[in-house]
């Protein structure tokens, strides 16, 4: 008797999740050992019938250990999760590395997701994960990002951190095909020839970060040898193809935050040299840009403020990217300016988290509105709800809302 491929990896799936759960749950000496099994239900809006119910097990290990005088830590979190309607599934590790402590510095190796920045919600800095814009919809910031493969050196001058992270293999972001689709003209065919970054140490990426936390401000700088997450695309008029690239970028920045009073105030920026622009026609420039890019440097910068009252956050941040030395056949405008405003609050004594969180696109003229309540039923049961609702402006991912119920053991 035969079986389709697609019971075949229910059944392996369904073994591997069950010999998570007995490898994980074992009990061991310093050991720690979190589980969650979250159940989410996704109601389309604007389609009405349309859902999405999915079962996440998420595992989190921590393991210390101490052998000839080496001290270190093993984290692995894997995470399951099934589809109900669309009987799919995905099983993957967010993160799996281990730690070494020295007395002078701390190694970590294996794959990682790192935070860099002072913004929140905005990417300036926070460049060494790429993402995944496929997340929809977004119940966790931190869910956008793509967790890689790599080494990150930690030292201690004077009590400040200098992050020095090598990443061996280049990882691209996850598009969303409706945008990728909707940029190839017509009559054009994609070519994905040159899209792939050979995995050896010349194509390596190099993130370096010296941060200092003091009594008066904190404040970071970076410096980064990267490639373009995102790939420009090329066009080769003759064939008529479009030839999706990636390319390398020198980036240096940083980002600083300081306190006074009931106010946080905050600011990030970053020169970045090597970005490719698409040209608006490039057949009338095909002498002087035959595959319709122009190179520019580009700056972003970000200015927020944070500010408490009665227990209420209240945060609002202005962000603007600039290309430098434009011309007007670029496809992309000048300046693009986003805008954040935050309203938070907590009740029963922190029990019940309120969040309503607005994202204005100044260009695109595109509003969304984010709220989600979260409230601690228990220990071990927590219940959040939220919504991605776009308010003004057009998208291509739908306005759903959903509601999820996380048992933790």
């Amino acid at each position: 008797m035969k079986i389709s491929n697609k019971k075949l990896q229910i059944i392996t799936f369904s073994l591997l999740f069950v010999f998570t759960i007995v490898l994980f749950s074992i009990p061991s000496n310093a050991a720690y050992v979190s589980n969650s099994l979250t159940s989410r239900y996704v109601y389309d809006i604007e389609n009405g019938k349309e859902h999405k119910i999915s079962f996440i097990y998420d595992v989190n290990y921590e393991k210390k250990f101490n052998k000839n005088d080496i001290y270190g830590e093993i984290n692995i979190n894997p995470i399951f999760e099934y589809n109900l309607e669309t009987e799919s599934e995905n099983f993957k590790f967010k993160e799996a590395y281990i730690d070494f402590y020295f007395p002078r510095f701390d190694l970590r190796a294996g794959k990682q997701k790192l935070t860099w920045g002072k913004s929140d919600g905005i990417v300036i800095t926070n460049i060494v994960n790429p993402r995944d814009y496929t997340v929809h919809p977004v119940v966790e910031y931190s869910d956008q990002f793509k967790g890689v493969n790599a080494l990150k050196l930690n030292l201690y001058p004077k009590n400040n951190n200098l992050e020095v992270v090598l990443v061996p293999e280049f990882k691209s972001a996850t598009m969303n095909k409706n945008i990728l689709l909707n940029k190839i003209p017509n009559n054009f065919k994609k070519d994905d020839s040159e899209k792939e970054i050979e995995s050896n140490f010349e194509n390596s990426e190099l993130f370096i970060r010296y941060s200092s936390i003091g009594q008066k401000f904190d404040y970071e700088l970076m410096a980064a040898y990267s490639w373009d997450d995102e790939p420009t695309l090329h066009k080769n008029l003759q064939e008529m193809t479009i030839v999706p690239q990636h390319h390398r970028l020198t980036t240096v920045g940083g980002s600083v935050s300081t306190m006074k009073g009931p106010y946080v105030f905050r600011g990030e920026g970053a020169y970045i040299s090597g970005n490719y622009f698409n040209l608006e026609t490039p057949k009338v420039h095909l002498n002087d840009y035959p595959e319709g890019v122009i190179e520019k440097n580009v700056t972003k910068w970000l200015v927020g403020i944070d500010y408490n009252y009665n227990g209420y956050l209240l945060s609002a941040q202005f962000m603007q990217e600039a290309i430098l030395d434009y011309r007007e056949k670029i496809a992309q405008d000048e300046f693009s300016n986003q805008m954040t405003f935050l309203i938070q609050k907590d009740f029963m004594r922190s029990k019940l988290n309120t969040e309503i969180n607005f994202h204005y696109n100044l260009n695109d003229e595109v509003l969304m509105f984010k709220p989600t309540i979260n409230y601690d039923y228990s220990d071990v049961i927590n219940l959040k709800a939220g919504a991605n609702i776009n308010l003004e402006g057009e998208i291509f991912k739908e306005d759903v809302v959903y509601f999820q119920t996380e048992y933790l053991f």
